[in-house]
């Protein structure tokens, strides 16, 4: 679009403001990315004592998660109702002392070097400036410290197909990664390891419109074995998932 970074920034907090105020239903409520959601909670493990910084909070699904397993979160987002949000819910969930939130761009994060053991985010990167935000999430890492991103790839024609046909969906401003995307995010980090997601488990999709969880995650979860089974024979196919998870040492 040739917009400044600033006028970006502005796209992404107008369009997020709304949504906060807004409950989603649509295939996320239904458990679209359980499978994706709950490797990445193995991948981060025990996070009892840690100081985790989460970039792009939303409604704090995971500040609650992280917070409930003991971390002392640091919980940012481009958007002022974003961040009441999760300040709501992390409150009810009697949390507020492990908790602390602020609206942040993960391009400007205002924290010490070396101030965190974790950085995590979930679809997230790609609303952002890679080249800017890879180098304050490394800056802000600890030595041996973990970054663990959810991110959705861009190579598929049929998403590809579904995004042109669907853009109030999402700002106009955001752009799903490429494969050559993340080997540039991960260039200034010691080693990179990523796994992906949903690749025959798409054709579940049509029936989403439908509402019914059960008869969703009936067609899903067998999909996303043999996807399973299916990327671990041939790992190329992974660049044509819908979402790649990708853990960043520094």
């Amino acid at each position: 679009m040739g917009l400044s970074l600033t006028e970006r920034h502005q796209v992404e907090r107008e369009f997020h403001d709304h949504k906060s105020g807004h409950e989603r239903r649509d295939f996320y409520t239904l458990g679209a990315l359980d499978a994706a959601d709950h490797y990445v909670r193995r991948l981060l493990g025990d996070v009892r004592g840690q100081t985790v910084l989460e970039l792009g909070c939303g409604t704090g699904e995971n500040t609650i998660w992280l917070a409930a397993g003991g971390a002392e979160v640091h919980a940012t987002d481009i958007s002022a109702g974003m961040v009441d949000t999760t300040l709501r819910r992390v409150g009810g969930a009697g949390l507020g002392g492990r908790v602390h939130a602020q609206q942040m761009s993960a391009e400007h994060l205002a924290y010490a070097d070396a101030s965190f053991d974790l950085v995590f985010g979930h679809s997230v990167l790609h609303h952002t400036d890679l080249a800017i935000t890879r180098a304050e999430v490394r800056r802000v890492l600890r030595p041996g410290g973990r970054a663990v991103f959810l991110e959705p790839l861009g190579h598929n024609p049929l998403l590809a197909a579904f995004r042109a046909l669907t853009p109030g969906r999402r700002t106009p401003t955001e752009r799903p990664l490429s494969d050559e995307d993340m080997r540039f995010f991960a260039e200034p980090f010691a080693s990179m390891r990523h796994r992906e997601f949903y690749l025959l488990a798409l054709a579940a999709f049509p029936l989403w419109p439908l509402g019914s969880r059960v008869l969703f995650q009936a067609a899903l979860a067998p999909l996303t074995r043999l996807d399973d089974a299916l990327l671990a024979r041939r790992p190329g196919l992974g660049r044509y998932a819908w979402v790649t998870v990708v853990e960043l040492t520094r």
